[in-house]
């Protein structure tokens, strides 16, 4: 059977079986107690007695203990019995952490009639449970005891029987409250009497700073405040006072809060007992301000004949009339009116009692604060009057009943701090009720004066309702003004402008038909139009009605020649720009020059900046997408086109650029027609690129112009220097676009100039070839420094002399030829190096130029004889054996990657690199394990040449990682006869061990997961050294284009001197020119005057 455990407070495991049964005693237990049923119970229990104690105290078995159902039902035998017959646990808790006590506490009624009967079962209750060792203190989760649970319900006969048997009166819940506090807070007189005269301290606070007079004094209740107060005055008279003026923690004092609760009766007691009724709470609010929430005529005059200031302030400013006003009380508002508030008093924000009824309208209280006469020229901190807040509450009847009153009207021309009036206020509210009752007010001031009003923005009600889509306003007071729509703000905007920025269509289309729709292309004093201000938003049909408009200019050019497509795809507005598209915009303009954020920006540069790629992908399938892609902004190092801008910012869109250029035939792969199409234009700029525009030079002086062709041509023009921009290929290397650079497009691109410069890769291949032959055949034909000096105690130079002398050589052959041959291609080569790194000297220092440069200048080292000697024998010195050793390695490795960047079988090349980079990765984790051999292996067998010092150690343990253990030469050698001492092993049982260690790790287990990791995910690899082979071709067309930039220099430096001195002949020429003529044009005004004399 399967097992299922389960855990309980006792952490017992019950099969299936046993849980069934469990769960069929708890539910005949619970029917029988609920029952009460005692009979049927002890059967239960005298056949079940062992199960029974297993569960009585499972919590899981029921969520109720049994105990507490038992004390609930108050049934005393029922008790005694799970107690102890069953070993009920007394003082078992719920899931809140209460006993049976605490729910007996609870439960228990307070009947009269039971309490006097001694022998009645309810009273015996608490009393049986402390008497089975229930705890008469325990606390549940809030931290409250039966007591606390007794003094809350009013539970009279269950606090008395709890404070017979002794328990803590002085007990704390987790707020710091007492019994005795419980009892006060409801205001059970009875109660406190009973804790109070068993010796309960009454001078308990609890964690708000409430005493028990703050709590008794919040009950309406005033029998229990008299008697709290009479009980202090008799036991404590010293402290009396002190608890009355006691503030908590809100600052409020037993007097505060029995003026809202009490009558004035009490509230005469606490004062003739010392109570302060001008005290204030920590808000500023006093006792008039707590009499304003319940009202009671005889309690204001009783304040008010105690000397309680009325206009007493709170910290926000506010006297007990604004919260009698706010509690729309109108008696209340009488009463305070009539015993002489003050009806002009501010508040924290300037505002007036007249301006808070005002807002909420109401009318009656309105009414009365008139007739004490306020002041109605008040206004608040935002300097707005009574009228205009009372537009802004939005009561119709409010706003007409001010109005009726001749004096109000003065208030309709007063503004706000924003220059806002009234009429401007209901025109944003969109009330056309309060509007018209303004505009009627206002007509002896004259209709086009009130609605063209402005405010500090120039707006006047008419922009405000355009603005906030208020149609039906506009329609009834401006269908007859419609030269109110022709109103500009301060910024030049019309309503239209404003109607189109928000995006309230119906009143574009009303304005369009009601007025004149030239007025739908006005342009602001930015030069933008309603059409500008709905694309900027996005606002789509406002966007349609505007473009349905006779005349709309989709094109139309701000002042830094900014267009409503420029600013959609600015913005990202994808469906604002396919409608734009749609009504022929034009997204090739290009913004003004002189901008500081977009220079001669277009579309499609705005949109790839701010990574928009859907309104590329329209605009590039839009008619001008090859138009687009010409655009050319910045200069020098800065120049840009949209191309290498996607490149940079937004590879995704330069993905759909050359996907544009690429087309392919509709027929299938395997045909035999199949075909496809490529347009290298992105990748070799070959169009002519829209340039920024220049002001024309024609108005200039002549010589002006010549010196200015000088300096053009000569290269000292600022403009024309450094306008070589970088090339696409390079930018996809070096921001690393790894889907650019493997895009079919890219790799026909760099297999076409392979093809193109077919002739000068096989010459760079021959060249290199040749010097690699030449320098391998020198280093062979050449015969070792060693091997000569072997057997010898003599120098270098001394045999080199004694070869001299002899006529021998140090070759077996002539190596003349090979020699200056290696030194004039490595001359050559560096040569070329030196080149590329003159041109681009920031980013040539990479491990393969370092490598060709370290490659020719050993080979040069080791050919160059030294002195005559050696020149005349070809003898070399140590060193430089040494270095073309290691300069002839390198050079056929170099060959490697020479092919890896110029053929096509560059990418196994690749996937060899990469796997040996990872097997060098891991390698150097797994260090650790070569070196605890190695010591191990020399620390054993020192006395074996193999392992006597620790390079030899470490360098035999390396090979016998790669699978030569060699251990029969390590441990077998030993048993040959007449073995030397080197071929002994003196701890035998030791080193066998670490040998089979190290084969089972080492040369099995780790050797074949370092080889899986290296080789593994060959696929990934490729694709990864695929892309690397791209990397270098392009590497390589780069180094071509750097030697091309120089050339271009040389030949344009060597030109431009030429034209130069051409101009400059010219110039003198017609200076020369210029000054005979201005010299005739002197003698002959000097005949003039000698004629005129």
């Amino acid at each position: 059977m399967a097992m299922r455990s389960k855990k309980t407070s006792g952490i017992k495991r019950y099969t299936d079986a046993e849980e069934l049964e469990k769960q069929k005693l708890v539910k005949e237990l619970l029917t029988l107690i609920n029952k009460h049923d005692t009979s049927k119970l002890d059967n239960l229990v005298l056949n079940n007695r062992k199960k029974l104690r297993a569960i009585v105290n499972d919590k899981t078995a029921c969520l109720t203990p049994l105990l507490h159902t038992a004390v609930r039902i108050q049934e005393p035998a029922i008790i005694s019995l799970l107690v102890n017959e069953l070993k009920a646990d007394i003082n078992i808790t719920d899931q809140d952490g209460a006993t049976a006590l605490h729910v007996a506490a609870k439960v228990i009624s307070n009947d009269r009639s039971v309490f006097r009967d001694l022998d009645s079962p309810y009273h015996q209750m608490i009393s049986l449970l402390i008497q089975l060792g229930a705890k008469k203190d325990a606390k549940d989760l809030s931290g409250s005891t039966p007591l606390h649970y007794a003094a809350s319900l009013g539970n009279e006969r269950a606090v008395n029987e709890l404070i017979s048997k002794s328990a803590d009166m002085e007990a704390t819940d987790v707020r710091m409250v007492t019994p005795l506090l419980l009892a006060a807070q409801r205001g059970d007189g009875n109660i406190m009497a009973t804790l109070l005269n068993q010796g309960a301290n009454a001078f308990a606070v609890n964690d708000s700073g409430d005493n028990i007079l703050h709590l008794v004094c919040s009950q309406s209740c005033g029998e229990a405040v008299q008697y709290v107060v009479e009980f202090l005055e008799k036991n404590a008279a010293d402290q009396l006072s002190y608890m009355l003026n006691m503030a908590n923690r809100k600052g409020d004092t037993p007097f505060l809060l029995a003026v809202a609760h009490v009558g004035c009766p009490v509230l005469q007691l606490l004062m003739e007992k010392g109570a302060n009724p001008e005290i204030t709470n920590y808000d500023g609010a006093g006792s008039f301000h707590y009499a304003v929430q319940e009202y009671d005529p005889q309690v204001i005059g009783l304040l008010k004949d105690a000397g309680v200031d009325i206009n007493s302030k709170t910290i926000t400013g506010e006297t007990p009339l604004y919260l009698a006003i706010r509690l729309h009380n109108t008696n209340l508002t009488e009463a305070l009116l009539k015993a002489g508030v003050n009806v002009d008093c501010e508040n924290a924000e300037g505002e007036t009692p007249l301006m808070v009824a005002a807002r909420h309208g109401y009318n009656y209280m309105t009414h009365l604060l008139l007739e004490h006469k306020p002041n109605i020229d008040k206004m608040n901190s935002k300097c707005q009057n009574v009228v205009y807040i009372a537009v802004e509450g939005n009561d119709r009847h409010e706003v007409e009943f001010l109005l009726k009153e001749d004096e109000f009207h003065r208030l309709l021309k007063c503004a706000d701090l924003d220059g806002n009036r009234p009429i401007h206020k209901a025109a944003e509210i969109g009330n056309l009720d309060i509007f018209s009752v303004i505009v009627s007010v206002s007509a002896g001031e004259g209709q086009m004066a009130c609605l063209g009003a402005p405010n500090m923005k120039g707006q006047t009600p008419v922009h405000i309702a355009a603005k906030f889509g208020h149609l039906n306003l506009l329609k009834k007071w401006c269908a007859d003004h419609l030269a109110l729509f022709e109103l500009e703000d301060n910024m030049g905007n019309t309503p239209a402008h404003l109607a189109a920025k928000r995006g309230h269509t119906d009143i574009l289309e009303w304005i369009s038909h009601a007025a004149n729709p030239r007025i739908m292309q006005k342009r602001n004093y930015l030069g933008r139009t309603p059409l500008t201000f709905a694309a900027t938003k996005d606002q789509l049909p406002c966007l349609k009605v505007l473009l349905r408009i006779k005349g709309c200019n989709v094109n139309n050019r701000d002042k830094m020649q900014m267009t409503p497509l420029f600013v959609a795809c600015l913005k990202g507005h994808t469906k604002t720009v396919q409608e734009l598209l749609r009504n022929k915009a034009d997204p090739t303009i290009r913004v003004a020059e002189d901008h500081e954020v977009y220079p001669g920006w277009n579309a499609l540069n705005a949109a790839v900046q701010n990574k928009q790629l859907e309104c590329v992908r329209l605009l590039l399938e839009s008619d001008h997408g090859f138009d687009l892609l010409k655009n050319k902004t910045g200069r020098g190092s800065c120049a840009m086109t949209p191309f290498r801008q996607m490149i940079r910012v937004l590879p995704e869109a330069a993905q759909l650029v050359l996907d544009k250029h690429t087309t392919k035939s509709e027929l299938p792969h395997t045909h035999q027609d199949y075909f496809t199409v490529f347009i290298f234009d992105p990748l070799e700029d070959s169009w002519a690129l829209i340039k920024s525009s220049t002001n024309s030079n024609k108005n200039l002086p002549r010589v002006t112009r010549l010196l200015k062709r000088i300096e053009i041509t000569t290269g000292m023009d600022r403009n024309s220097k450094n306008n070589k921009m970088e090339h696409p290929l390079r930018m996809m290397v070096k921001f690393q676009r790894e889907e650019l650079l493997q895009h079919e497009l890219v790799i026909a691109s760099l297999t076409w100039k392979r093809i193109d410069r077919m002739a000068l890769n096989l010459l760079n291949i021959f060249v290199y070839l040749l010097f690699l032959a030449c320098f391998t055949a020198f280093m062979l034909l050449t015969k070792p420094t060693y091997s000569i000096l072997a057997g010898t105690n003599r120098t270098v130079e001394d045999v080199c002399l004694a070869m001299m002398n002899t006529g021998q050589k140090a070759y077996v052959l002539s190596i003349d030829a090979v020699k200056y041959g290696t030194i004039v291609l490595a001359i050559l080569n560096l040569v070329k190096e030196m080149v590329q790194c003159f041109a681009n000297l920031a980013n040539y220092f990479s491990f393969e130029n370092v490598f060709e440069l370290a490659v020719y200048s050993l080979a040069i080292a080791t050919t160059v004889d030294t002195n005559g000697c050696m020149r005349r024998t070809g003898l070399r010195e140590a060193w430089q054996w040494q270095t073309g050793t290691a300069g002839v390695v390198f050079a056929w490795i170099n060959l490697l990657m020479f092919f890896q960047r110029t053929t096509p079988i560059g990418i196994y090349l690749g996937i060899f690199g990469l796997i040996l980079t990872n097997l060098a990765n891991l390698a150097v984790v797994f260090s650790p394990f070569l070196v605890a051999f190695s010591l191990a292996f020399h620390l054993l067998l020192g006395n074996q040449i193999r392992f006597n010092d620790m390079r030899n150690a470490f360098s035999s343990t390396v090979s016998m990682f790669s699978g030569e253990v060699g251990l029969a030469d390590a441990m077998f050698n030993r048993y040959e006869p007449g073995g030397s001492p080197e071929k002994l092993v003196y701890y035998d049982t030791l080193s066998y061990l670490f040998f089979l260690t190290f084969v089972a790790f080492m040369s099995i287990a780790l050797m074949n997961m370092l080889t899986g990791i290296a080789v593994g995910d060959v696929e990934a690899k490729k694709s990864q050294a695929n892309l690397e082979t791209v990397q270098q071709l392009t590497s390589t067309q780069g180094k071509r284009m750097e030697l091309n930039e120089v050339v271009d220099k040389l030949r344009e430096k060597i030109g431009a001197l030429r034209v130069a001195f051409f101009t400059l002949s010219e110039a003198v020429t017609v200076l020369s020119r210029d000054a005979g003529s201005a010299e005739k044009e002197e003698q002959s005004s000097d005949y003039d005057s000698d004629s005129d004399k």
